[in-house]
């Protein structure tokens, strides 16, 4: 019964509450110079940002965006700037709204990643196979047969890349539980993208199964990357922040950690952790819907708990889209047996009967196959009827 209340609240918090409450980017998205030849897409209502550094021999883009219109987005602010093709793709996070735009410029580009990111991809089921290859449309005759893992070069701990003139240092902080979240950093313009740990004033998303690593690995993340003092620091989400940021992040990080110690040698159970924990010096920060999971997350880090691995069921359900949220990230839907769910479609979700999520409509009627997690009901294959 603790497990399905947990969903139903997150489900309910989704259905009544736009997501993106307190967002600190605007409505649309940013594309801005930020050195010579070097520029960031800001994502619009803290969506993924992405790195465009343009040069002689090609383009290199960090990250991919938030969906196939915001990847579109990018690729058309590439080709306002430049004519050079994209040759490299850099991910930076395991998580399909930084690399789900990948498949709109590789092939031919070559794909870099850590090796763990590299080893999840090549698990990889069917049915992601078959999303990658229909994800754009105008992409349909260079990826038919193709693998995602076709076009990918992987590292362990640095990487150096080289092209026309810029330098690239790809950077990973080693830690037990780090999915394979890099830094990029760029020396010869100061820029850093920083990933999930570069945000400004925005509390993060750490979960109790470490899918984002751990608090302790984001404060040996953030000690690697503040000693290059840059000049600009690019996040996974949210606006541009500077050094000072990073500090920020590590302050709030060890308040944290003290504040869920503090409740653990009271004898607190961990229910009543979620209920009490705050952070109330950082109250005008972004995403504090996070605190409950995060309070969660670093109790099974100071118990010296590995991740949380909940089992998930795979069902099936027949409806009517009811409500449409974050550009169909989120969905109320009513079975036809008078059910109300909330479904979660992400980048890899195998959508047929739409170009692709941004495409749905309240009163379209549907069949899905979704898997019942913990947090939320996250489909796998949706068919859109006629």
């Amino acid at each position: 019964m603790r497990r399905i209340s947990s969903r139903l609240f997150i489900v309910t918090f989704i259905l009544s509450l736009p997501f993106w409450a307190g967002a600190v980017t605007p409505e649309k998205p940013e594309f801005r110079k930020l050195a010579d030849d070097v520029y960031a897409y800001i994502g619009k209502l803290n969506d993924a940002n992405a790195i465009v550094v343009v040069t002689s021999q090609g383009v290199v883009v960090i990250d991919t965006g938030n969906n196939q219109p915001e990847t579109r987005n990018i690729l058309k602010n590439i080709q306002a700037v430049t004519k050079q093709p994209v040759r490299y793709v850099i991910i930076t996070q395991n998580h399909g709204d930084h690399f789900g735009g990948t498949p709109l410029f590789s092939p031919p580009a070559t794909v870099i990643m850590h090796e763990r990111v590299a080893k999840d991809w090549k698990s990889w089921k069917p049915h992601l196979i078959k999303s990658w290859r229909k994800r754009f449309s105008e992409r349909e005759d260079a990826l038919k047969d193709f693998h995602p893992m076709d076009t990918v070069v992987t590292f362990n701990d640095h990487m150096t890349l080289s092209l026309g003139g810029k330098v690239f240092e790809l950077i990973y902080v080693n830690d037990k539980y780090n999915p394979g979240d890099i830094g990029v950093w760029l020396p010869q313009s100061g820029v850093l993208h920083a990933g999930f740990v570069g945000y400004k004033e925005r509390h993060p998303d750490i979960r109790p199964d470490y899918s984002h690593g751990t608090t302790w690995g984001m404060l040996k993340q953030l000690e690697a990357f503040i000693p290059l003092q840059p000049k600009f620091v690019v996040p996974g989400h949210g606006p541009i922040s500077d050094t000072k940021d990073l500090q920020a992040m590590i302050d709030y990080l060890t308040i944290a950690r003290q504040r869920v110690r503090g409740m653990m040698d009271k004898g607190m159970a961990l229910d009543e952790i979620r209920k009490q924990f705050h952070m109330n010096e950082y109250k005008d920060w972004d995403r504090t819907q996070h605190l409950p999971i995060t309070a969660a997350a670093i109790y099974r880090e100071l118990r010296g708990e590995g991740p949380e691995i909940t089992p998930s069921v795979e069902k099936t359900v027949k409806g009517t889209i009811a409500k449409i949220q974050e550009e169909g990230r989120y969905l109320g839907v009513t079975s036809d047996t008078g059910q109300s769910l909330a479904l979660r479609i992400s980048n890899a979700t195998d959508i047929e009967g739409i170009a692709d999520r941004s495409h749905f409509k309240p009163g379209m009627k549907f069949t899905a196959l979704y898997e019942e997690q913990k947090q939320w009901n996250e489909v796998l294959e949706m068919k859109i009827m006629p």
